[in-house]
């Protein structure tokens, strides 16, 4: 459209306004996340009482969000969603110092739900390669954190010549600038959201556990699908400037859902003690039909089979032993829990909550024939 006047176009064509959709969604989208966040903050408070660091990094991230909310809203408020030829000359400077700032306040969103991500792993899954593992991605994260700001501050050295033709500088090439922040943001998006995958893989669980713990932890893939769709959004504003702020819109819409897809899926895997307590309540009343063919199992001791030995009375810690008995004759066994480096419980499956390793209610123990020297 360049060289063409205002007048020179159709009435409808100067009257399309993407605007009120792109508010639409991205309300939604940050209303979801916001929702999400309250459930997970009160799951925490109510069924664990712990409130640990990615549990205040995912506030302070979703807080950010409504801030960035309201600058994109700022952002429309000036032109973006509407044809070039459509807006005031003298609101494109305020447009642009909006979108900077909602570029700089974007990336540090994602990065603080990125800590956030890897202060849960960290929490998850202790061991010593594994933490060295979330160093190097928090390193990694950090220095592309930080070459993103500097790609987006210094795009036009002065940085008013991005918005004021009137002022000489020298700016890097806007694909530049957008392919590669975008870049950037899909590949550390992909590193802390799919982390997980490492740890399910290495859990002695069954597959059909293993399988439900990654939809829950793998649910990331949405958020790096999102980062992806707002790179492909940014394909017409780089190819069409003259009519740039007609696909602005599309952009923020997509950054709004990006970020809003990394705080639900950094979530999710903190909800499961909400329901993991539901299906605690559900499971009681097979647990108490249970308790007598138990007792009737630990009474076939004395019949040289195996029996069943209450876990209330062995020790229940990790690398704690006990004595199991039977009849006058003792018998040292060394009880051990499964071992495990997590401090966060993966899946609720005893009715303790602070159970942090989950085993069943009795074990089964076979004692040998023990003779004894009449000599």
């Amino acid at each position: 459209m360049a060289g063409i006047s205002p007048q020179d176009l159709p009435p409808e064509f100067l009257a399309e306004d993407r605007r009120p959709q792109t508010i639409i969604g991205m309300a939604v989208a940050t209303g979801v996340a916001g929702a999400v966040v309250l459930t997970r903050v009160y799951a925490r408070w109510r069924h664990i009482q712990k409130f640990g660091l990615d549990d205040a990094l995912i506030c302070v991230a979703m807080a950010i969000n409504i801030v960035l909310l309201a600058v994109m809203l700022q952002v429309l408020h000036h032109g973006a969603g509407r044809h070039l030829a459509a807006i005031d000359p003298t609101a494109a400077p305020p447009l642009y110092k909006w979108l900077v700032a909602g570029q700089l306040i974007y990336m540090l969103n994602l990065y603080i739900c990125r800590l956030s991500g890897l202060a849960f792993y960290a929490r998850l899954n202790s061991m010593p390669q594994y933490v060295f593992y979330l160093r190097l991605s928090f390193g990694f994260i950090t220095a592309v954190y930080i070459c993103q700001t500097l790609i987006i501050a210094l795009q036009c050295i002065p940085l008013s010549a991005l918005w004021n033709p009137a002022v000489e500088g020298k700016c890097i090439s806007t694909m530049v600038v957008n392919y590669v922040t975008a870049s950037m943001t899909i590949v550390c998006d992909s590193i802390v959201l799919l982390l997980p995958m490492n740890i399910i893989w290495t859990l002695k669980a069954k597959l059909a556990r293993k399988v439900a713990l990654g939809v829950v932890l793998c649910f990331g893939v949405f958020a790096v699908v999102t980062s992806i769709c707002r790179l492909l959004a940014m394909l017409p504003v780089v190819n069409k400037p003259e009519d740039a702020t007609w696909y602005f819109s599309v952009v923020l819409g997509w950054s709004s859902g990006e970020i809003s897809a990394a705080i639900v899926a950094l979530s999710l895997p903190a909800l499961k003690a909400l329901f993991g307590s539901a299906l605690k309540n559900k499971s009681s009343a097979s647990d108490n039909s249970n308790s007598n063919s138990n007792s009737n199992s630990r009474s076939q001791a004395a019949s040289g089979g195996g029996s069943d030995v209450p876990m209330d009375r062995m020790a229940r810690k990790v690398g704690s032993s006990g004595r199991v008995y039977g009849d006058l004759k003792s018998y040292s066994h060394s009880v051990r829990g499964g071992q495990s480096a997590s401090e966060e419980v993966l899946w609720l499956t005893s009715t303790d909550d602070d159970e942090r390793i989950q085993v069943k209610r009795t074990v089964r123990v076979s004692v040998g024939t023990y003779k004894r020297d009449k000599s």
